[in-house]
């Protein structure tokens, strides 16, 4: 099949051919759209939850420091795995805070249940990615 990129030549459209078999390109549109639109969506509701506390501009400047595309590194995860064993309670408490100004929880607990996968590799910081991402610990 001939390659659909001289059709979006000179657009916005950025054409990124897929290296898998059929029905990949699909897979990476789900695979990206389940983060963008989930990180989407937990930002609006830490920016409500910062202006229920009355925090939004504090929330603002302090993610406005922040410099990192988490996304792009996965390389990161083991280090996140072995501390879910800390992370997991505050999410629970996070889970609280919202439930308590009238906000869904249903994100945070989301966290906790896959944080409660990675149990087994609390502080190693020697995790391979694979079984991270397999939640293998």
């Amino acid at each position: 099949m001939d390659s659909a990129e001289p059709v979006f030549k000179d657009t916005a459209l950025h054409v990124r051919r897929a290296s898998g078999s059929v029905g990949s390109a699909s897979a990476l549109k789900m695979v990206f759209a389940s983060y963008q639109k989930a990180a989407r969506t937990l930002a609006g509701v830490a920016h409500a939850l910062a202006d229920a506390h009355g925090v939004g501009d504090e929330l603002t400047a302090e993610a406005q420091v922040m410099a990192s595309n988490i996304l792009s590194d996965p390389g990161y995860l083991p280090s996140v795995a072995a501390r879910a064993w800390r992370w997991a309670p505050e999410r629970e408490d996070i889970a609280e805070t919202l439930r308590a100004a009238d906000l869904p929880s249903d994100m945070a607990e989301a966290a906790v249940a896959v944080m409660s996968r990675w149990e087994g590799g609390k502080d190693r910081y020697d995790l391979r990615l694979a079984d991270v991402l397999a939640h293998h610990l």
